[in-house]
Parts: structure tokens; C-alpha cells; sequence
């Protein structure tokens, strides 16, 4: 086995994350739609020739730094390598198998060099339509939600496999715009296939093997480090969920034992029959990882060696591992509160490397035709309030734990007959704390006055708009979400018909959770937020019990 002297290990290493942000930016610069090329709702690896991550693009969705490797081992499974040829590359969006629901598609292409498969590059991105239907709320089964994709060639030898692609595109609402998606992580995975032989031949390496067994290997040891560092026991946690009907307990138990820890979902609720609230063990194990990754190794890049010592454990049948054909299109509704759960499961043992609770982001879908007939189909992405922590107060319109981005408000007003009034933050929605949490905001769309001949869905589907989820360490929760149809306001998401359902959406998203007692903040900090327009007198006198005199606090 060759020994690499740590500055050609730490050069190595950088080279091979900066391919995967060069694959990265191949798709966010090529992609058709707003959810991919404005949004970021994609991620990309680099991983060894079996399906083991070797590296993955700074800007990765974090939940793909896991799904993607699953979903490769489950395409090289169907088509061993030593059956592959150059120019077959591989797809599936099977959501046991990747990503956890239809919309997000693997495309995988293996590397070649000298003739034998040496490494595989892919990617995983949000296309902006998978058929189906577009009330998630509805829906009893992943038969409902669109096309599901088991693995297969999307080409084949380099020539494109026709009939895969006539039946996609015709089961998807504007097949050009998926289309162009799909190229775009075509193309992007194909500079990595260039660029990776291009690395080996520059360094004399005939295979990968010897430094994905030393990257992979310093990567594991530092996260049991970590690890080892938690005092062994058991460490319960939990979190509350929305739900469909009522509101749904989430408990963890993480269990530390030396340099190994086991997450454990055991509790969790039933699989929802309606809804598509659920998740695949897939998606659950990557969203479990991840929230330990950021707690225990954030400086260290990720890639598989990171995850071995993490066991991830879900009931079958339940919300956290449902069975096929369970709906689960709005997995994010329960996923997304895996991390306050571990995290209040930690929050005693390690106070300083965990956050409060933060309000959860939503993406607005927009699908429909213009007053000239131009179909559309874009989104809009907005974040809540980022939870607080022992060292700062959290960020505002933060979208977490996804690390998509806002998107553009002049993108989204150019490609659909909607015009977005306002987007701004909500004073007093951050949680109190020592730290305070970050603010949610609130936005608002409407249809333009010339535009009434216009058909417009909007997908509005957001949580938090039941539960509240307290701070940490005496920290106060966020705000709870809102959604105001010109003077109606839902009591839960919908699907919604602009023009006939009402013609003015307003959105206002939760804040982030506070951390610490909010009697331990300062003076300085609160009269800041009073000066910033953060908080408001009234909640200032609510939440810290201080009093305003002529804009000054006062204790």
C-alpha cells in the first residue's frame, strides 16, 4: 500500500474536492430550472469504484452526501462494473434506493482508465417535475406522486436509450425543462470522468485504492475521536412533527458506546397513510449522519469513512422507515426534525457543539400556464430563522438543515405571471435566548393585474404551523409559521388555484429557537435588535422583561 506524507496527502485530498466543485458548478450553470440552477437543491460526489465517497462539492445538498453513495451501490448492484462499457451511465430515483422521494434523480457514470472502471461520479438533483400529482397532501401511495425510475441505463455505450427517455418525458409537465436537467448532470459528470483519469495520470496512480483507504481512513478515525470524547450511555432526545391530523412525537435515543454511537428511532409514529410524510430509511439514516457530522467533525470534509462508526436504526413500518408503496413526497416534513431531536439529545453532553431548533424553510411551487399559454413550473425557495447556539444567535432566513438557497425574486417574477410584493423579515419571530434566534420572514405573492387569463397552482405546504419547538438550555421558541390567503388563514398547507382559491399568497416562516435564558442577555445585545428593528418594544418587555424609554432599555 503506498504511504502519502501528509502534504502530498492534504494536496491530493484538496485536488479531489475541488473536481467535485468543478462538477458542482457544471450543473448549477447548465441547469433549466429555478429549484436546480437558482435554488441549489442538487449535490455531487466523487466516489471510488464502489460506491464508497471519496469527496463531494463544498455546496452539496447535505442529505445527498449519503443518498448518492446508496444509490450508486444500488446501480452497480443491478450493473456489476466489469459489465460496463464507456458511455453507459446510470439513473435511478427509486427513493428506498437514493434520495427518498421521486423528485430526486441519481445519475452515476462510471470512470474508466485503461480500460477498467476506477471511480464513479454523480449527482443527485431536484427535478422540477416528476409527474404525478401535484397535491401531496392527497396522496396514499408513491404510485400517485409521479414516475418512479428503477435502476437503469440512461445510455447506453454513449447513445441515448430512447425508449427510458420517451416514457420520462412523457410523464412529466414541461419535458424540455426536465430534460435539460438531466443533461446538465450528464455533462457535469462527465468533467469529472475527464478530469479524474487526468489526476491519476499526473500522480502515477494506477487505481484509487490507496488513497481513498488513507482519506477515508484519517476521516473515520477523526469522527471516533469524537466520538469517544461523549462519555458512554444513553442520551434521549426528541422532537414534535405537525403531522396530517394531529401532531406527531419523534423521540431519539443515541446510544454511545467507545468510538461508536447508534442512533435509534425506535418510537417512532406509524407510517402516515396520507400525506407523503414519510421516510425511507435512506432518508433518514442521511439526515442522522449529517446532524452528527455537524456536531462532531465540521472541519473534517465528508466522505464515507466519516459514517462507519454511525449506526442508524428505524422500525420498519413506521414514519422514520416506511415500506413500499408508502407516500412520501413531503418526507421533509418529518426529516427535517431529525436534527433538533439528536441535538436535544446532546444538548447536555456537548452544549457548546449543538443548536436550538430552527424554523423550517419552504419551497413554493408554481406550475401552470401564461396568459399566452407558456407552461411553466418553478419554485420558490424561502428559509425561517436559524436556531441559536452557545456562541452566537442564529441567522435569519436561513434555510437549514438543507442548504438550498432563496431564489432569486426577479428569476421567479420573470418566467411566471406572479409578482412578488414583499419579502422581508418579521420582527419579534426569533425565539428569546441568551442567544436569540434567527428570524423568520415573511413574502408575498399575488398574481399581476395583467395576468388574469393565467392559470396558476401554487403549492403551499410548509411546517411549523402547529408546533412550536422550544429552545435550548431555557431558550424560547420561534414563531410559529403562517399562511394568509388574501384575508383566510389555512390551518394547514394546500394546494392552491390562484384567481379562483383567492388571488394574494402571504407566507410568513417560523424563527429560529433561542438558547439560554433570555434573563441572561445583554442589555447591549437587546438594544441592538430595538435599533436594528429585530425585536419591538412590546416583545422586548415580553421576552426579556426590560422596559423602553424613548428607544433606550432599560432593566
Amino acid at each position: 500500500m503506498t504511504r502519502f506524507d501528509p502534504i502530498s496527502l492534504e494536496i491530493m485530498w484538496s485536488r479531489l474536492i475541488n473536481m467535485v466543485d468543478e462538477i458542482w458548478v457544471t450543473i448549477y450553470r447548465t441547469a433549466f430550472s429555478t429549484i436546480i440552477g437558482e435554488a441549489q437543491d442538487f449535490g455531487c460526489e466523487i466516489m471510488d469504484a464502489h460506491g464508497n465517497s471519496l469527496a463531494h462539492a463544498s455546496r452539496s445538498m447535505p442529505v445527498f452526501n449519503l443518498t448518492l453513495p446508496m444509490a450508486a451501490k444500488a446501480l452497480i448492484e443491478r450493473f456489476p462494473v466489469e459489465t460496463l462499457s464507456p458511455g453507459d451511465i446510470l439513473i435511478t430515483n427509486d427513493p428506498w434506493l437514493c434520495a427518498g422521494h421521486l423528485f430526486d434523480i441519481a445519475i452515476v457514470t462510471p470512470v474508466f482508465r485503461a480500460g477498467k472502471v476506477v471511480a464513479l461520479v454523480g449527482s443527485v438533483a431536484h427535478t422540477s417535475d416528476i409527474g404525478g400529482s401535484q397535491d401531496s397532501s392527497r396522496v396514499r401511495e408513491v404510485y400517485e406522486e409521479g414516475i418512479l425510475i428503477p435502476p437503469s441505463k440512461l445510455y447506453i455505450a454513449g447513445e441515448r436509450n430512447e425508449l427510458l427517455y420517451e416514457i420520462i418525458m412523457s410523464n412529466v409537465r414541461v419535458s424540455e425543462m426536465v430534460w435539460g436537467d438531466l443533461l446538465a448532470q450528464v455533462s457535469a459528470n462527465a468533467t469529472g470522468a475527464r478530469r479524474l483519469p487526468e489526476f491519476m495520470d499526473e500522480y502515477g496512480m494506477e487505481d484509487l485504492t490507496d488513497l481513498a483507504t488513507e482519506i477515508q481512513g484519517r476521516a473515520e478515525a477523526a469522527m471516533r475521536a469524537a466520538i469517544a470524547a461523549i462519555p458512554d450511555g444513553e442520551y434521549a432526545g426528541e422532537a414534535w412533527a405537525d403531522g396530517m391530523e394531529q401532531p406527531l412525537r419523534i423521540p431519539v435515543r443515541l446510544i454511545v458506546e467507545g468510538d461508536e454511537i447508534t442512533v435509534d428511532w425506535a418510537g417512532a409514529p406509524p407510517e402516515a397513510p396520507v400525506g407523503g410524510i414519510n421516510c425511507t430509511l435512506s432518508y433518514t439514516s442521511a439526515h442522522s449522519v449529517y446532524t452528527l457530522k455537524c456536531a462532531l467533525t465540521p472541519s473534517i470534509p465528508s466522505n464515507a469513512g466519516c459514517y462507519r462508526p454511525i449506526k442508524i436504526k428505524a422500525p420498519e413500518g413506521t414514519l422514520l422507515n416506511c415500506r413500499k408503496p408508502a407516500s412520501v413526497n413531503q418526507r421533509t416534513h418529518s426529516g427535517w426534525r431529525l436534527a433538533p431531536a439528536i441535538f436535544s439529545a446532546l444538548a447536555d453532553a456537548l452544549p457548546g457543539k449543538v443548536q436550538a431548533f430552527t424554523g423550517l424553510p419552504l419551497g413554493a411551487g408554481a406550475y401552470g400556464r401564461d396568459s399566452s399559454g407558456r407552461p411553466f413550473n418553478d419554485h420558490l425557495f424561502q428559509g425561517g430563522g436559524q436556531g441559536a447556539s452557545a456562541r452566537q444567535d442564529g441567522h435569519s432566513a436561513l434555510l437549514f438543515p438543507t442548504s438550498a438557497g432563496n431564489v432569486s425574486l426577479e428569476m421567479f417574477e420573470a418566467r411566471t405571471p406572479l409578482l412578488v410584493e414583499c419579502k422581508e423579515l418579521i420582527a419579534d419571530s426569533g425565539g428569546a435566548g441568551e442567544h436569540r434566534g434567527g428570524l423568520g420572514q415573511r413574502v408575498s405573492v399575488r398574481m399581476r393585474p395583467n395576468a388574469q387569463d393565467a392559470k396558476v397552482l401554487l403549492g403551499v405546504f410548509p411546517e411549523s404551523m402547529r408546533v412550536a419547538t422550544p429552545g435550548l438550555h431555557g431558550g424560547q421558541a420561534g414563531r410559529l409559521t403562517r399562511v394568509v390567503v388574501d384575508d383566510r388563514e389555512l390551518t394547514h398547507g394546500a394546494l392552491l388555484e390562484l384567481g379562483r382559491d383567492g388571488s394574494r399568497v402571504q407566507i410568513e416562516l417560523s424563527g429560529g429557537s433561542g438558547y439560554g435564558d433570555p434573563a441572561a442577555r445583554s442589555l447591549a445585545a437587546i438594544q441592538k435588535d430595538l435599533d436594528d428593528g429585530l425585536i419591538t418594544p412590546e416583545g422586548a418587555a415580553r421576552d426579556y422583561g426590560v422596559t423602553v424609554n424613548d428607544g433606550k432599555v432599560q432593566r
